[in-house]
């Protein structure tokens, strides 16, 4: 699937109950203002897990332990491959912290008001947040709250062994720091431009209650004309 429109990344992390109604509103909304492609992309969005939109929130409700599971991961790998034992125990450590964190709040989400989450749904969290942090682009979505499905529990179970012997080369190590970076400057790039986007919104939505005030005061005007005027005939 192409890249949603921000507009639609909401809904990736609305109540389940309420992601059809969203979803319809968003569609609308894009058709409106003219933009029938964005529109037709949404109104195609399938709806997502409960399990998928429980983990979204939860990223959103504590990014710090998105961030720092997601960067947790990369140095599990890498400290594996290279053979540096005490700082992998000391990544993994950091990373089942992170992911426990983002854990509870989703549990909680996927739960409901006043139930408890069973243990298949527990578990499901539990896959998707090890399946989400085993790849650079699962990585980010989880970090955005933007995951679209369950992965396949499969990928990060290889981090779970013992730590590799040979050391890796000194390119490799340089791939994966500059896919790092890429990653975190792909995410800078999106706060900023959510930022500016939310300016624009913003000055949009001031300049429309403006106009709103303005249509009020000339129709109460026109209201107070129409009345003068009817009582006005009524005396003749």
């Amino acid at each position: 699937m192409n890249e949603l429109p921000q507009e639609a990344e909401r809904l990736l992390s609305v109540a389940p109950d309420a992601f059809v109604e969203e979803r319809k509103r968003v569609a609308a909304d894009l058709r409106e203002a003219g933009r029938t492609d964005d529109a037709a992309q949404v109104g195609a969005l399938r709806k997502p897990t409960a399990v998928v939109l429980a983990v979204n929130r939860a990223a959103r409700d504590r990014p710090q332990a998105a961030k720092d599971a997601a960067e947790a991961a990369v140095r599990v790998r890498e400290t594996q491959l290279s053979g540096e034992q005490d700082a992998y125990r000391a990544a993994v450590a950091d990373l089942e912290r992170s992911l426990d964190l983002v854990a509870e709040v989703a549990v909680a989400h996927v739960g409901g008001k006043g139930k408890n989450a069973t243990d298949a749904m527990r578990q499901r969290v539990r896959d998707l947040l090890r399946s989400a942090v085993a790849n650079e682009g699962t990585r980010l979505a989880l970090v955005c709250g933007t995951l679209l499905a369950e992965q396949e529990a499969a990928g990060f179970e290889s981090f779970a062994g013992a730590v590799a012997s040979r050391p890796r080369s000194a390119r490799a190590k340089k791939s994966d720091d500059g896919a790092h970076r890429a990653a975190e400057r792909e995410l800078r790039e999106r706060k900023k431009a959510l930022k500016d986007d939310l300016r624009r919104a913003e000055r949009a939505l001031t300049v429309a209650e403006r106009a709103v005030a303005r249509a009020e005061r000339e129709r109460d005007g026109a209201k107070k004309a129409v009345d003068a005027a009817r009582a006005a005939l009524e005396k003749l």
